[in-house]
């Protein structure tokens, strides 16, 4: 195993800006910002959430997404009972809600240091939830929304996205290995060389990401066709407090 390290750095003046904003913020501050639930996504996307207050509503709260620009703006949830359907029927208060909550399942790491944090949600008619991840089949809709902001505890992860499409409806923990370097190449094999005319790569990173890097992937079912799920996925390429790290092993699995 050797150390591998980490993110995608982009020359971008928006992601520079936004960088800035919220080191400052966690200056002044001291990581305890709070925002409340975004009214316009651009304008809020630089406001810094305290999970760990929320995390003292529920403890199976471990961070926070919110794409600017769209309705994802949610607590991310995992179960500390190690039930990966509870949140499939439960909100992130708990409480018994169809449209469920954006929720990893046990076998990612809360501290998002995995190579693929996998996030569930639903795509409900109302548009809450992951209904607008359908909308990333859309070109101008993908290019219009780069950026996937995720706050934990005492840090901001900044994910660009890189590519969506359409794929079959199975569970990716299960179909890949990510734990192995080879798991995380068929993944991206997938990513780069599968053919789908609805099939968004941002210009630029065709075969950029590699198995080193740290990705992101929000997954729910195609409402056109549930034998589908539509996923968006985005590459690190912000990290504040530069704590996101880990091993890659690039041996055989056994």
């Amino acid at each position: 195993m050797s150390a591998k390290n980490r993110y995608i750095h982009i020359d971008k003046y928006a992601l520079k800006r936004v960088l800035v904003f919220l080191m400052a913020l966690f200056l002044l501050t001291g990581c305890a910002g709070k925002t409340d639930k975004a009214q316009d996504g651009a304008e809020n996307s630089d406001s810094y959430v305290d999970v760990a207050e929320l995390a003292r509503k529920n403890p199976d709260i471990f961070a926070y997404i919110r794409i600017p620009g769209t309705a994802i703006d949610y607590p991310i949830v995992q179960s500390l009972d190690g039930d990966d359907s509870f949140y499939r029927t439960h909100n992130s208060e708990k409480e018994p809600d169809p449209k469920g909550a954006i929720y990893t399942e046990c076998a990612n790491l809360k501290n998002m240091c995995d190579f693929n944090e996998v996030l569930h949600g639903s795509s409900p008619e109302d548009g809450s939830m992951f209904a607008d991840v359908q909308k990333f089949l859309d070109r101008k809709y993908f290019e219009e929304h780069p950026y996937i902001y995720v706050y934990l505890d005492g840090n901001v992860l900044i994910y660009y996205v890189f590519a969506s499409y359409s794929r079959e409806n199975t569970r990716l923990l299960a179909q890949y290995d990510f734990t192995y370097a080879g798991g995380c190449q068929a993944f991206l094999d997938e990513i780069y060389d599968s053919r789908s005319m609805t099939k968004n790569i941002r210009t630029g990173w065709e075969n950029m990401v590699e198995p080193d890097n740290f990705i992101i992937t929000l997954t729910t079912e195609n409402r056109d066709d549930p034998s589908k799920q539509v996923i968006v996925v985005g590459c690190l390429v912000g990290d504040m407090r530069g704590t996101i790290d880990r091993f890659v092993d690039y041996s055989e699995p056994e």
